[in-house]
């Protein structure tokens, strides 16, 4: 049996801020089911002790030594979430705080010495476990610097508890990077031997980003489009030439999602429930919701559309933003729940008070809600600019909300673009352009209103999109391939 370490900043149940957490807390899941031991290492913020956990303590003040002069020390305690255990490092002093990485006006200062200390704490959680892990999984940048101490301790002659452990490294989003002083290197206590051009360094400054693609076994995206963008200038943010020189490590490798989670058959926060038999509950969900946002004369008959985003240019608010007055001359709804840059609240705000008779918007995040535009939309917009994977797209399919997306990324790899009636035979679920522009992004949107009125072409259409499986059962097993290829 394989053992895996999956050490990551967020998971569901426990910490979410985005997609990273729902790939966390279900990827372990299926990967058990591969014949593959995980356990989950994240840190221990303070708001998850305030909520039904069960959470136990397991060990008491165990010691990090930073560098030569300089500890810390944390608690741990541990959870069971449906099969696997979940692990928390417990240290106040870095996560004792309201959110995960800092408030609306940037960063916290010390992100470089609260990761660089949960990348040296992995290791003790683990032999104060005695778990003798295969391979210690990475997730984005944050604990990116535990494949540069692995690198270390495995090289030295003092601890071969580690010696045949291997480290992977997948990239959820390459635009944030972590990017630090060079002191980071000497606060943590690791060597400055690797601070050079084939190592952290990053125009003078160590990458966080960078250690997981130079010093990891393997890297994965998270789909086979977005292993392919980032080794392009214009999506590769200055690691474009690191990528390319680890390109024969590198996979991508589709995210799933949890049907045991997302399913409008057995969703107890939707107004109706529906599945491919029976559509009926899709309706009643969109009278509900034209009901929330537009009273109860709103008609029924007009299409829908949803948008469940952060509100930010690489997820296209902006093409939506400039595309507004032509949406709004079409006879339909639009309703958008999301929260992000102010620029865009200000924007949209303007706008919905423009168009309150025909457009809502709910600035902020809730699971309810939300599920209730994927199930009461009838089309769902993801106009990204770029999208390493996307869940939105997923769940809406599932949904039977057919989404409205670019060709980039995971948006590509999922959505088969419905251009003519045949596309609706082969499986055409979703309706895709490829120019970043607000031209093509309201001429496909057209596209897709002008198919809803065909009655019968769009009930095929929902489901061609209800029939897909975007299950993690695939991804585990090519991840479990992927150790496999290591160990």
């Amino acid at each position: 049996m394989i053992r895996v370490a999956v050490c990551v900043s967020e998971a569901v149940p426990f910490a979410k801020t985005g997609g990273l957490a729902d790939v966390a807390g279900a990827l372990p899941h299926s990967l058990r089911k591969m014949d593959v031991e995980p356990v989950v290492i994240m840190p221990a913020y303070g708001f998850i002790f305030k909520k039904d956990f069960n959470l136990k303590k397991i060990a008491d003040n165990i010691t990090v030594d930073m560098n030569r002069t300089y500890s810390e020390q944390f608690d741990l305690f541990s959870a069971n979430n449906n099969g696997v255990n979940f692990y928390f490092i417990k240290n106040d002093k870095f996560f004792e705080r309201e959110n995960l990485y800092g408030t609306p006006k940037g960063d916290y200062s010390d992100n470089n010495v609260r990761f660089g200390f949960f990348s040296k704490a992995i290791f003790a959680v683990l032999e104060k476990l005695s778990f003798k892990t295969d391979i210690i999984h990475l997730h984005d940048y944050h604990f990116a610097l535990t494949a540069v101490i692995l690198r270390d301790l495995k090289s030295g002659s003092k601890n071969t508890f580690f010696k045949n452990t291997g480290a992977v490294f997948t990239i959820h989003n390459l635009a944030y990077q972590g990017i630090y002083d060079s002191s980071t290197l000497d606060i943590c206590g690791i060597s400055r031997k690797h601070l050079n051009i084939d190592g952290l360094e990053f125009y003078g400054k160590v990458n966080f980003m960078k250690a997981g693609i130079v010093y990891s076994d393997k890297i994965t995206t998270v789909s086979p489009t977005y292993s392919r963008e980032i080794l392009t200038r214009h999506f590769g943010y200055g690691l474009e030439g690191v990528l390319t020189g680890r390109k024969k490590d590198l996979i991508g490798i589709i995210n799933g999602i949890d049907y045991n989670l997302w399913n409008p058959a057995t969703d107890s926060s939707i107004s109706s429930n529906y599945d491919i038999k029976n559509l009926d509950g899709k309706r009643l969900c969109k009278q509900n919701l034209l009901s929330i946002f537009f009273g109860k004369s709103a008609d029924i008959n007009k299409p829908l559309l949803g948008m469940v985003s952060r509100l930010s240019e690489q997820k296209g608010i902006d093409l939506v933003a400039d595309a507004m007055d032509a949406i709004m001359k079409n006879d339909l709804y639009l309703v958008i729940l999301g929260t992000g840059d102010e620029k865009y609240h200000n924007i949209m705000l303007k706008l919905q008070s423009k168009y309150k008779e025909k457009f809502s918007l709910t600035i902020g995040y809730s699971d309810k809600l939300s599920r209730e535009i994927y199930s009461g939309a009838d089309i769902f917009l993801m106009p990204s600019n770029f999208e390493p994977c996307g869940l939105g797209q997923l769940i809406s399919l599932k949904y039977g909300t057919i989404p409205v997306v670019r060709n980039t990324g995971g948006l590509a790899d999922t959505i088969i673009d419905i251009n003519t009636i045949k596309d609706i035979k082969k499986g055409g679920q979703g309706f895709k352009f490829s120019e970043y522009s607000r031209q093509q992004f309201y001429s496909v949107l057209k596209r897709a209103v002008d198919f809803y009125n065909d009655r019968n072409l769009w009930t095929e259409v929902i489901l061609n999109g209800m029939r897909c499986n975007f299950s993690w059962d695939y991804s585990a097993e090519k991840y479990k391939n992927l150790y496999n290829s290591i160990i």
